[in-house]
Parts: C-alpha cells; structure tokens; sequence
C-alpha cells in the first residue's frame, strides 16, 4: 500500500516515533534520521551515566553512593595497596549485605550489583582538589588525583 504511494513510514527504534517520507525523499532523508538517532542516543546515555555518579569525600558516602548502584568520584592517594582494600573491604561488606538479597524478587536481584569496588578510570579532566584533601579510604594519606570507581557484577 505505502509503495503503491510512493511513501514508506520511518520509525525511530529510540522512541516510537513515526515519519511519513515519499521514496523519492528517502535516500536524503535516512542518513538524516540516522545521525539525528545517533546524537540523540549518545545524548541520552551521557546524561544517564552524569546521573549516575556521586561525588564523595568520606568512606561512609562512598559505600552508600556504591549501594546505590553509582559510579562513584572520590579523592585517592593513588596507592595499590588502598586500591586491594577498597576491593577486599567493598566485597565483604556487600557480601555481608547478600542474606537481605535473598529477601528481594527476581527483578531487584536483577538491578542489584554485589561485587566489590574497583577502580575505572582516573579522568582526564579532574574537578579541583583541595589542598589537603584526604584520600577517601581513611588510612591517613593525602589524596592526590580523583578517581572514577565502580563495582564488578
């Protein structure tokens, strides 16, 4: 029926809408919808990943942002050994957590993440650090960079 019209409906997979366009307008109009899909897709994923990071200066709000499913920025002192006891400390205390898991349904086992807290990246583009800021783990050390943590599946 839309060819014997010459017309073909374009429907974004991203949101559902729909586009009436003529086949003689087709070769143009794809690679539009198609750049436009990907703008906004990139848009959308940044702004949920900016949604989804705390900012903490505390081991206290670091594990409660990492409760929350959060990536978490916080100042480091950049040294290994933190580095294994964020992991080591993260794992037993959300394995601690585990019994209440079993109390939850399968979808919000599904959403909930139990593994411990490693390090993703150090950014680039550091918001400014305080002088004398120290590293969030509490063991006494100056932070010297912000890093960007997360937690293993």
């Amino acid at each position: 029926k839309d060819l014997n019209n010459k017309k073909a409906v374009l429907v974004r997979r991203d949101t559902g809408a729909k586009e009436e366009v003529s086949t003689d307008e087709l070769e143009k109009r794809v690679p539009e919808l198609l750049a436009q899909i990907q703008t906004d897709m990139l848009e959308k994923a940044r702004r949920d990943r900016d949604e989804r990071i705390s900012i903490v200066f505390t081991w206290k709000e670091f594990v409660e942002a990492l409760g929350k499913g959060n990536m978490v920025l916080a100042p480091w002192c950049l040294t290994t050994e933190s580095e294994e006891w964020v992991k080591e400390e993260t794992k037993r205390i959300f394995m601690e957590k585990a019994p209440e898991e079993e109390q939850k349904s399968e979808e919000e086992k599904a959403k909930g993440l139990t593994g411990a807290a490693k390090t993703l990246c150090i950014p680039f583009n550091q918001p400014p650090l305080p002088e004398g800021t120290p590293c969030f783990t509490d063991n006494g050390k100056p932070a010297k960079e912000w890093c960007l943590w997360g937690r293993s599946y």
